[in-house]
């Protein structure tokens, strides 16, 4: 039996898939990543769910799933490009890959590449706060489109791996870094969130975390061991992929308007192998001034400062003006003297 597939219309491009290793020879024990890209014309289509399955010569295959959030080994979410860590190495040999993509009607959509630039609250310029205009919405609906169900198989060709241990390999995997972590303060407690990694790299589910928290983020990251320990005796890690979410009130900080807190995590495994530091989130507080208004009248205290700064400009101009009198009469009087002074003839 011989099967064709087509484009449902000419004027429609099919979705496609292009898989690949990121080498086709590697030495243990040094990671391997699986790429797979899934897109329909230019534009990178999301939300599909990627099987990638790694045929070894000898033993059974291996089946991961392929992500495109933005952790582990894939660089940039929702890019249309899928990927994952491959690990497990049963012994030297060719190994085949095959990723199979299949696409749902009411998931599966494809869009414009976004801008990926932070966005920045407001800042601080000569101790006044100054916000920025707030960040730009923009409707799923003008940049997406849904596609219909789909399944596409490619091949990936094969990869060789050599120096993998005869008596099978022994854990030498942390767990990945944690590339987008976030933090965002919630009245005086602070909520952090990021991808969880796995066990080796972003496979499987890490044992533990390491979360620190700084005034400064030099100290953080180039001593995280010094700083501050944030209690996370409750937070237990999800498996490889999982949003994680944590909130607590920080301890020994004074929290107000214009606060700036910086938070770092590394995650450690079954073996105690230990990621390396993640990026550094910033937490900051900031709270826009009230505008007066006959409804919402200034606060006493702010009529307080007023008060005391009329005085005080009160105060000095009186002084200066009276330093300018002074002066004047004293230049007077020096110049009749010198007029009222003796000749002296020739």
């Amino acid at each position: 039996m011989i099967v064709t597939s087509r484009a449902a219309s000419l004027d429609v491009p099919p979705v496609t898939v292009k898989a690949h290793m990121n080498k086709d020879t590697n030495n243990f024990p040094n990671p391997m990543v699986i790429y797979a890209e899934v897109s329909q014309g230019f534009l990178p289509v999301l939300g599909a769910t990627v099987m990638a399955t790694v045929e070894p010569k000898i033993g059974p295959a291996e089946n991961l799933e392929l992500l495109d959030n933005g952790s582990g080994a894939d660089i940039t979410k929702n890019d249309g490009i899928y990927s994952r860590y491959f690990t497990s190495f049963n012994g030297n040999g060719r190994y085949n890959l095959k990723v199979q993509v299949q696409g749902k009607k009411e998931t599966v959509r494809f869009g414009r590449r976004q801008s990926r630039a932070l966005y920045i609250p407001g800042y601080i310029e000569n101790g006044e706060i100054i916000m920025n205009a707030p960040r730009p919405e923009v409707s799923d609906d003008k940049i997406q489109a849904k596609l219909g169900s789909f399944n596409r198989v490619a091949s990936g060709g094969s990869f060789v791996v050599e120096n993998v241990p005869s008596g099978g390999s022994t854990d030498v995997f942390p767990p990945c870094k944690i590339i987008d972590l976030e933090a965002q303060f919630e009245e005086d407690k602070v909520h952090l969130s990021w991808t969880a990694p796995g066990n080796d790299l972003d496979v499987g589910q890490a044992e533990r975390y390491i979360i620190k928290m700084s005034e400064s983020l030099l100290d953080l990251r180039n001593t995280f061991d010094n700083a501050s320990s944030v209690n996370v005796s409750g937070l237990i890690p999800h498996p490889a992929g999982t949003k994680e979410s944590f909130q607590f009130k920080p301890e020994n900080s004074t929290i107000g308007n214009g606060t700036i807190i910086y938070f770092a995590v590394r995650a450690v495994d079954n073996s105690s192998l230990i990621s390396e530091v993640s990026n550094i989130a910033q937490a900051a507080l900031f709270v826009p001034p009230q505008e007066s208004s006959p409804n919402n009248p200034p606060n006493d205290d702010s009529n307080v400062v007023v008060n005391v700064s009329t005085i005080v400009l009160i105060v000095t101009g009186s002084v200066i003006a009276v330093l300018i009198v002074v002066s004047t009469i004293l230049c007077i009087l020096q110049k009749r003297n010198r007029r009222g002074g003796p000749r002296v003839r020739m």
